[in-house]
């Protein structure tokens, strides 16, 4: 069924963003079919959904009393288990006096059928505002295909148009040609002047994006981290499996690492590393991209949970005695800025890193290396520090200068300077 789903998923994004409108119900009953989505376990509140004319009288209405309207256009569910970059800067925004519209297509796990809130000031909508609400700032990933096509045809716009440049352009993130083709194109229509501000997630992106579009029409904000999720841990909430809790126990040093087990992380090392290490266990926490999990190879001392709610995940990390970011050699770890870096410095955990991470190598505390033998040295080196208070208090507080706030108020310079 999986693989059903996302040869669904794919001749869906392949077709006319007008087609694709029209077919998006029957498309969301059949998606629900293939993944088996039980929709109760998620935002099933369809009976108290605003309609867009109640949005508009009981919401819009009092717009004036926000710092302004930010659109959040589709990039990805709302109420996944791991929340991502979308969702930490709606709450930023939100928490800094901004009227959020998060638009979602209801591909995979929300369930809006209208207007909900999800937390103060952010609204959920499966509806499509840009273009409905004057002055609005919309923002669109370099990543999402969704209304990209719209946006450029759009000769009557009437928002702020905010691309944001938060990965490089590669099959491994962004699927078959035809998406592919359909992203650059976006991209070359906001580099070209299409988009009032480019903003940029990592400092090669920035810098690529600087020299197409020039240095002031590009704002850098990278990834972040919210720091109390990842300190004021509720245990008495929620008791960890017992496979989990023997898997720990039964090792005195515990690799961990959370996140997409995706076509960019470097399987060949990992295998390697696990193999020549036995004597150390290794977590591999997320869901599985594009079958990623089965290059994983199975060893008595690794140990892969799937995907684990945003929620609980802290609980199943701080488990963990040092961090691992493993990215495969290429464009994609050098231009990345990896939330988890920063969610791991919030946890006060030793990190390691492939060495093309340059995003995270700026840091002097990050332990790195180029293939599996430096990598393993860096695991060994990265152990020695797990209890040291003074190590720990430096990832504090790089977690405290990297937190969500700080990226929403670097973010806002865009908004600023297009209204």
């Amino acid at each position: 069924m999986n693989h059903m789903y996302n040869v669904a998923k794919k001749i869906y994004w392949k077709m006319p963003q007008s087609i694709q409108g029209k077919l998006r119900l029957p498309a969301r009953k059949i998606a629900n079919y293939l993944r088996k989505t039980d929709l109760t376990k998620y935002n099933l509140r369809k009976n108290s959904d605003l309609s867009w004319p109640q949005f508009q009288k009981n919401i819009l209405t009092h717009s004036n009393n926000y710092k302004g309207i930010f659109i959040q256009s589709p990039v990805i569910d709302w109420d996944v288990e791991l929340y991502q970059r979308p969702q930490h800067l709606a709450n930023a925004f939100a928490k800094l006096g901004y009227l959020v519209i998060y638009c979602t297509l209801n591909w995979s796990k929300d369930n809006v059928s209208g207007f909900r809130q999800v937390s103060p000031n952010i609204w959920l909508t499966n509806y499509n505002v840009i273009g409905k609400i004057p002055d609005s700032i919309v923002s669109i990933y370099s990543t999402s295909y969704a209304y990209a096509d719209d946006i450029i045809n759009d000769t009557e716009k009437n928002y702020h148009l905010i691309y944001e440049y938060i990965d490089h352009i590669d099959p491994k993130i962004s699927g078959d040609p035809a998406n592919i083709a359909r992203l650059v194109n976006l991209k070359d229509y906001a580099f070209g002047g299409g988009a009032d501000k480019i903003v940029a997630s990592s400092i090669a992106l920035y810098d690529e994006a600087v020299a197409n579009a020039g240095a002031g029409n590009v704002i850098l904000s990278q990834n972040g981290v919210d720091t109390a999720h990842y300190r004021n841990i509720a245990e008495n909430d929620f008791s960890l499996p017992e496979e989990y809790r023997n898997f720990r126990n039964k090792y005195q040093n515990i690799v961990g690492y959370f996140g997409a087990l995706a076509p960019w992380i470097w399987y060949d090392a990992i295998n390697e590393i696990t193999q020549n290490n036995p004597e150390i266990g290794f977590i591999f926490i997320g869901p599985d991209y594009y079958g990623g999990a089965k290059n994983i190879t199975k060893r008595e001392n690794v140990l892969c949970t799937g995907a684990i709610n945003y929620k609980e995940l802290p609980i199943y990390a701080k488990e963990f005695d040092i961090c691992f970011i493993p990215f495969e050699p290429g464009e994609i770890a050098r231009t990345t800025s990896p939330l988890k870096l920063f969610e791991y410095f919030a946890l006060e955990k030793p990190v390691v890193v492939t060495s093309e991470m340059k995003e995270c190598i700026i840091y002097n505390e990050v332990f790195k290396g180029k293939n599996s033998e430096e990598l393993s040295h860096a695991i060994h080196n990265a152990l020695k520090h797990k209890n040291d208070q003074s190590f720990k208090a430096k990832l504090a507080l790089l977690a405290d200068k990297n937190n969500w706030t700080n990226r929403a108020i670097a973010f806002e310079g865009a908004f600023k300077d297009v209204k």
